[in-house]
């Protein structure tokens, strides 16, 4: 498929929601489960979202991008393979306040802090995954974030790397990431 063909078009814009500090992902993905086969998905944005295209590649959905103005990108997808199963994502995320709390003692001194929650997507990820590079061996990265960082946790997995998570509200979440200890 390519963009000079792609049929029945959804469209999904989610450049006010970005704004608005609104991670689009749940939205993306109820747009995906309802899409039918013949349908191609469009996100309208102001930066080609590489976590959901490989997120969706893992799907059975291929890309292709389309700039048709400066600070608009248009990304779509549509579904090639049919045998993929939809996969939800899930971090290993902490029951409660105390596992976290414990987890995050285990490490004593052993723990580099980083706050994204001033940054605006995709910058959180990008700066994220940059410290992750330069985190010492048994050290945790200790992430103060204003959202659940959907596209991290895939990302996170194949890197080897475990997050625990606690929610403080709805706009406060804080990450412990460390590298797991099983292969």
């Amino acid at each position: 498929m390519n963009s000079s063909n792609p049929g029945k078009t959804v469209s999904l814009d989610v450049r006010a929601g970005l704004k608005q500090g609104i991670d689009p992902f749940s939205e993306i993905m109820a747009a995906v489960k309802q899409m039918s086969g013949d349908e191609t998905l469009q996100i309208i944005n102001t930066f080609e979202p590489i976590p959901l295209i490989n997120k969706l590649k893992t799907m059975g959905y291929e890309s292709w991008t389309e700039r048709p103005e400066a600070g608009v990108i248009h990304t779509y997808f549509k579904k090639v393979q049919t045998d993929v199963q939809v996969e939800e994502v899930a971090g290993n995320l902490a029951t409660n306040e105390q596992d976290f709390q414990q987890l995050l003692e285990s490490f004593y001194d052993n723990i580099q802090m980083l706050d994204v929650r001033h940054l605006e997507m995709p910058e959180p990820m990008v700066e994220i995954l940059k410290a992750l590079e330069s985190l010492p061996e048994n050290y945790a990265l200790f992430v103060e974030h204003k959202k659940m960082p959907q596209f991290l946790f895939p990302e996170l997995k194949d890197r080897n790397y475990s997050i625990v998570t606690n929610e403080i509200d709805s706009n406060h979440i804080q990450l412990l990431i460390f590298k797991s200890t099983s292969s």
